[in-house]
């Protein structure tokens, strides 16, 4: 009898794979990725495709059905049987069937995975470019002082690669590029490199600045006119 249980750790043990697909595309953004279609997609296609092999495995070999050999269906679904094939027809003669259509496993994902690709792609593209955009407002010598206090403090520092102090000299000395240009490169190697959130905490400090500064003026202005001792042009 096959147990449910089985299956259904087989198909987690898919999703895990699909799941590593997505931190080694999207890296510190894979969170803000599972909030869209396109992620789900991509799992449950890794989740329903080691389910299912996984049934089909212990309906046809019942003593295959454990949880052992669950967990080897799920292990060996990106590994093995998704770089396989089903030929449609088998032909006698060995030259036709080297012509015969097939159904390559890996040909079918990879078009999903492009999919599913491209559907996360656009949607952070589009929550990224709007914070990109909103960053450039600021002045290039702000996001430059910010991008290099980011690399200082970063725990990682630069093990492979480009060193990030060269990568931001080569930003600013470009003379092909325009200041916005500049400033939106410098908003983009913060969030790839250091998460939105610093981006988002440092335009926030700045705004939250500038409000006081404006507050504090407003303030020191209408005292000045609401003084009756003191007499205009000159100061107490």
């Amino acid at each position: 009898m096959i147990e449910l249980w089985n299956a259904l750790l087989a198909g987690l043990i898919g999703a895990v794979w699909g799941l590593g697909e997505l931190v080694g595309m999207f890296k510190n953004e894979t969170l803000r990725s599972l909030r869209m279609a396109g992620a789900w997609l991509l799992l449950g296609v890794n989740f329903l495709a080691a389910l299912l092999i996984y049934l089909l495995v212990a309906a046809l070999v019942p003593a295959a059905a454990t949880w052992t050999a669950a967990i080897l269906v799920g292990l060996a679904w990106p590994t093995v049987i998704r770089n396989s094939a089903i030929k449609l027809a088998q032909p006698l003669d060995p030259a036709e069937a080297q012509q015969t259509a097939a159904v390559r496993f890996e040909e079918i994902y990879s078009r999903v995975q492009d999919l599913a690709m491209q559907l996360i792609n656009g949607e952070l593209v589009r929550q990224r470019l709007e914070l990109i955009t909103r960053a450039a407002t600021l002045d290039l010598s702000t996001l430059e002082r910010h991008a290099r206090i980011a690399r200082i403090a970063s725990v990682i520092q630069d093990t492979h690669g480009i060193p990030a102090s060269d990568y931001i000299d080569r930003i600013l000395n470009e003379e092909k590029w325009s200041e916005e240009i500049k400033k939106a490169y410098l908003a983009a190697f913060i969030i790839n490199n250091f998460g939105r959130d610093v981006l988002q905490d440092v335009m926030k400090d700045i705004t939250e600045g500038k409000r006081k500064e404006v507050a504090q003026y407003k303030i020191k202005k209408d005292g000045n006119k609401t003084d009756p001792e003191q007499e205009p042009g000159t100061q107490r």
